[in-house]
């Protein structure tokens, strides 16, 4: 697991560094010299090891690192001019096998243990959206997206009898019906409810997980039914407890409701995108702060755990963040990024100023390892701020002055504090007088060797005058106490079943307990005085309380509430046929376990769809329910105006399987010769 005060660098693995040139691929694959940044280009695990050992990447005070899919790609390339090689791991063709060019899987190996040795945890890219692009109509088409497992054929896109594809043609993004059950671009997009699917995915994530990575980043998790992401979230969790997070990327100035329900109840942490378009705009637009104050506000109305959510500049998908006018820029960005509230990923050469437009501009070879640039020495020293300073990692968000080219606020957690001021402009500026948590004292910036240093006098109350802003410059003050007290900070996962580990972390929480999740007793595995790892017991499902009691009979209960399910998870597609509505009308189910809302109109489960997998008038959707359990459930529609009506008539049941996916199919109960009704070709979900 990760904790808020943690700091994740992401590495594009074929372009960091190379470390064994017999790793490469052949002639075709490969671009001598790095002129086509479509081929590969030679980075590769033997790499990553070396800028391990010699100290560039732990010099940084990273705490993690998030490396490309591992699993073998396909070997051939695009036939355009360019020629596009996998080279970024996004084309899997077998889940069990590791790519050739990035590394053995000796080599692999002995990345994990130089990098735990090292104190670095291993991210890994997953994809269960798709496999490799792939034209139906021609099957000789690079590999037709061939899946395999462990060397032995499972299907190609052509000719695909079993379905372990989706042949709905490809997504318009109109909507989430649309995004999940369509190929993204020309990919051969998985059916992850073909049991095939769902048992080659489980087993794919699962070996990785057992060679000993850390964490999974699933790719494309907007694109993937949340119903079986919920599922493959309690999958994991219950092998190991890993660090799961998802990419749903949202449009600039888009609102983060669909995407903050997910993560809320599924366990999974997401890349905050909104904070990325709101950063962006305030740095590079030039429109000043308000629309990141903004974001601000509505993250934290939105997460339930916003400091589990992945916060960055840039990434792979999108033009890197410095601009070769812009290097001062990137600097004032990454103070920001390294101290506001979330779990902040690096890109790889951001820290060297790497610029580039979008992709494959924005993947070029790793430029320099430089340890001398001001923005590797403030990766460096703000990361020592994380791991010392609570309020960075957990403390709350205060904003005390903004306008539009400088920005004040704080993170305040118990005694911590760090007062943070950021002045983009290219003038000096005086501040307001200001009210803050800091005690009274002098204090120097923390960035003092980077900025004119500014020193800062705080009164009685904590109120501040008279402070001067150079012109683009930060400041960072701070307070840390030194009471050694009692203090559980974070718990992960923050959603699983009953008998899935609970990892606690805190300081001084003593060498022995008792632990209790809803007022019921956890089996505690162990117990030292920065980490507890103990058994989720069989509580009732829903959200649940931490408590502690140490050996010193100190009590502790953790800030934020534990998500508990039913139990162990399975997808279960549910269908309702025959059921007309009105144009705006949605329909959803509720029923008699936690995961449908216990018969609360208000927890109902959906929205249900009628376009693709089946159609109007009947609806479908795939939603993750306890298994092996006897599950009784009743449809219910919902119009804009919020009024509900039920379905009539004896309660629906099921008996949910063991493991794997599962369909049932139902006739709606109930009169639906109503006003208003739609014709098939124009109903559409709300």
């Amino acid at each position: 697991m990760l904790n808020p005060g943690e700091c994740i660098y992401q590495i594009v693995t074929d372009r960091f560094c190379e470390g064994n040139p017999a790793s490469r691929p052949r002639a075709e694959l490969f671009s001598s010299g790095a002129g086509n940044l479509r081929k590969y280009l030679g980075g590769d695990w033997a790499g990553i090891i070396a800028r391990i050992q010699d100290g560039y990447l732990t010099g940084m005070g990273v705490s993690a690192i998030l490396i490309s899919q591992p699993a073998e790609n396909i070997h051939v390339c695009t036939d355009d001019e360019e020629g596009t090689a996998s080279y970024h791991g996004y084309w899997p063709r077998d889940f069990l096998k590791p790519n050739p060019y990035f590394g053995s899987m000796d080599t692999f190996s002995a990345l994990l243990s130089t990098a735990h040795e090292h104190g670095l945890k291993v991210i890994i890219d997953f994809t269960p959206n798709h496999t490799s692009p792939a034209l139906e109509l021609r099957p000789d088409y690079m590999e037709n997206g061939a899946i395999y497992r462990a060397g032995q054929l499972v299907a190609t896109y052509s000719g695909d009898l079993e379905r372990v594809f989706l042949h709905n043609g490809g997504t318009a993004f109109r909507d989430a019906e649309d995004s999940q059950y369509r190929n993204l671009y020309d990919l051969a997009g998985l059916d992850q409810m073909n049991p095939q699917v769902d048992e080659l995915l489980r087993e794919g994530i699962a070996f990785w997980l057992d060679l000993g990575v850390d964490g999974v980043r699933i790719d494309a998790a907007k694109h993937i039914p949340p119903g079986w992401l919920t599922s493959l979230s309690g999958f994991i969790h219950a092998r190991k407890p890993a660090y799961l997070f998802g990419e749903w990327f949202l449009e600039a100035h888009g609102h983060t409701q669909d995407n903050a329900a997910f993560a809320n109840g599924s366990g999974m942490s997401l890349l905050h995108f909104m904070f990325t378009h709101a950063i962006r705009e305030a740095f590079h637009g030039r429109q000043g702060f308000g629309a990141f104050a903004e974001m601000l506000c509505e993250s934290s109305g939105s997460y339930k755990h916003l400091n589990d959510q992945l916060i960055f500049l840039d990434n792979h998908d999108m033009s890197r963040f410095t601009r070769d006018s812009d290097p001062l820029l990137t600097d004032l960005a990454l103070v920001l990024l390294l101290t506001s509230a979330g779990l902040p990923v690096v890109y790889y050469g951001t820290e060297q100023y790497m610029s580039g437009g979008d992709d494959p501009g924005n993947r070029a070879m790793m430029s320099s390892f430089s340890r001398e640039t001001t923005a590797y020495r403030l990766v460096a020293q703000l990361n020592r701020l994380r791991a010392c300073n609570l309020a960075i990692g957990y403390g709350n968000t205060k904003l005390l002055y903004l306008n539009s080219g400088v920005l004040v606020f704080e993170r305040s957690y118990k005694k911590d504090v760090a007062l943070i001021l950021i002045n983009q402009g290219e003038s000096g500026h005086t501040l307001p007088p200001l009210v803050t948590s800091l005690p009274q004292g002098a204090y120097s910036s923390l960035l003092k060797d980077i900025y004119p240093d500014r020193q800062a006098v705080a009164g009685a109350e904590g109120d501040i005058q008279n402070v001067i802003l150079a012109p683009q410059s930060a400041y960072i003050y701070v307070h840390e106490s030194d009471l050694e007290e009692l203090d559980a900070l974070h718990f992960y996962p923050k959603a699983a079943a009953p008998g899935s580990e609970l990892i606690i972390r805190g300081r001084h929480l003593g060498d022995n307990g008792r632990l209790r999740v809803g007022g019921y007793e956890a089996d505690v595995i162990s117990w030292q005085p920065e980490k507890i790892v103990a058994k989720i017991p069989a509580v009732p499902a829903g959200t649940h309380c931490v408590q502690g009691l140490t050996g010193g009979e100190s009590e502790f209960q953790l800030a934020e509430e534990l998500t508990v399910w039913t139990g162990t998870l399975v997808t279960v597609r549910l269908v309702v046929k025959n059921l007309h509505t009105e144009y705006d009308t949605r329909v959803y189910v509720t029923g008699n376990v936690y995961e449908l809302g216990e018969w609360q109109a208000e927890r109902a489960a959906g929205p249900f769809y009628n376009h693709i997998v089946y159609r109007y008038p009947s609806w479908y959707c795939d939603i993750s329910l306890p298994a092996d359990c006897r599950i009784e459930f009743n449809f219910l529609l919902r119009g804009d105006s919020g009024i509900v009506r039920m379905e009539q008539g004896e309660a629906h049941y099921i008996h949910t399987p063991a493991e794997g996916v599962s369909e049932m199919i139902v006739e709606w109960q109930g009169c639906h010769q109503e006003a208003n009704l739609l014709s098939e070709g124009d109903a559409a979900y709300g």
